[in-house]
């Protein structure tokens, strides 16, 4: 049987698989029920809305053409661009600690925004401050993650 779109096809075998993985190792823990959840249950539950999307992607890529001209054919991946966006992870991870998460993720997301064919600074700006916000609002104010904000050495002892 062919494959009426590889693309589709493998996206949602790979997300059925992912779906089922999450299924598996969240039974090592209490399922629950829906009225007092254990921590299996929402994993499990993420994981089979996760298998079942992926399932229908896949079975959508067997009998439907795509629409974008490609034939369904999967492209090459750029290996610059995903070497670059590791490598702004990996810095990130290497100077969280030095830096502070907002210069860290700063730099992280200017890489990030290196990698691509065109570099807009004004965008780039606007991207940094919005996402260092965000972040910041979301890991070290909602869930009070204790990592340092600024650089440790412009806080002193």
């Amino acid at each position: 049987m062919k494959l009426k779109n590889q693309k589709d096809f493998w996206a949602g075998i790979l997300f059925a698989a992912f779906g089922i993985f999450f299924i598996i190792f969240a039974q090592e823990n209490e399922l629950g029920s829906a009225s007092r959840m254990g921590p299996a249950y929402f994993p499990t539950l993420l994981g089979g809305i996760l298998t079942f999307l992926g399932l229908a992607c896949a079975v959508k890529g067997l009998f439907l053409s795509p629409n974008d001209g490609t034939d369904g054919r999967i492209p090459r991946p750029n290996l610059v661009i995903l070497f670059s966006i590791m490598g702004s992870i990996a810095v990130f991870c290497l100077l969280l600690e030095w830096t502070g998460f907002l210069v860290a993720m700063a730099l992280m997301v200017i890489l990030c925004s290196a990698a691509g064919g065109e570099f807009r600074t004004k965008e780039v700006i606007v991207l940094v401050v919005i996402l260092c916000a965000l972040c910041w609002m979301i890991f070290v104010y909602l869930l009070g993650m204790t990592i340092p904000v600024i650089p440790p050495f412009l806080i002193g002892d």
